[in-house]
């Protein structure tokens, strides 16, 4: 069974987040990494925008807040959202396999993670624009 945070019930942060109060957050640590897109997947819409998936793999965490480290294993599915206020307002063009990629965002770990669109149930970086994300691609910031 997963270990379940004692204030938000759905992280295993060690200590509540100011992001956690936003309404797309899933109240996970913030993680910020580099890494390499192992696999692009189609577009899809959810919870009323446009995403942008990708499985990233080679995680290096560079900072992390609420959690320690070995929590981030393996590889990721990455989900940007776009199209909207909350979002960026473009997709990441030219988003290619084998390239490295840094990105900021809300951890959601294997046991806390749920099966989505593009994802079977791997651990999750989602959250990667404002106001606590961000990606980096190809020297450019998008936030």
């Amino acid at each position: 069974m997963a270990k379940k945070h004692p204030f938000y019930g759905h992280t295993l942060t060690n200590d509540p987040l100011p992001q956690q109060n936003h309404p797309l957050s899933l109240r996970g640590p913030v993680v910020h990494v580099k890494a390499v897109i192992k696999r692009v997947e189609e577009d899809a819409e959810g919870a009323g925008a446009m995403h942008q998936h990708f499985l990233i793999d080679q995680i290096q965490v560079l900072d992390i807040r609420g959690a320690d480290p070995s929590i981030v294993t393996g590889e990721a599915f990455v989900a940007i959202r776009y199209g909207d206020g909350e979002g960026l307002e473009q997709p990441i063009p030219y988003l290619a396999e084998g390239e490295p990629i840094e990105l900021q965002g809300e951890y959601i770990d294997v046991n806390h993670a749920y099966p989505t669109v593009g994802n079977p149930g791997d651990p999750v970086i989602h959250f990667t624009h404002h106001p606590i994300g961000f990606v980096v691609y190809q020297g450019v910031r998008y936030d």
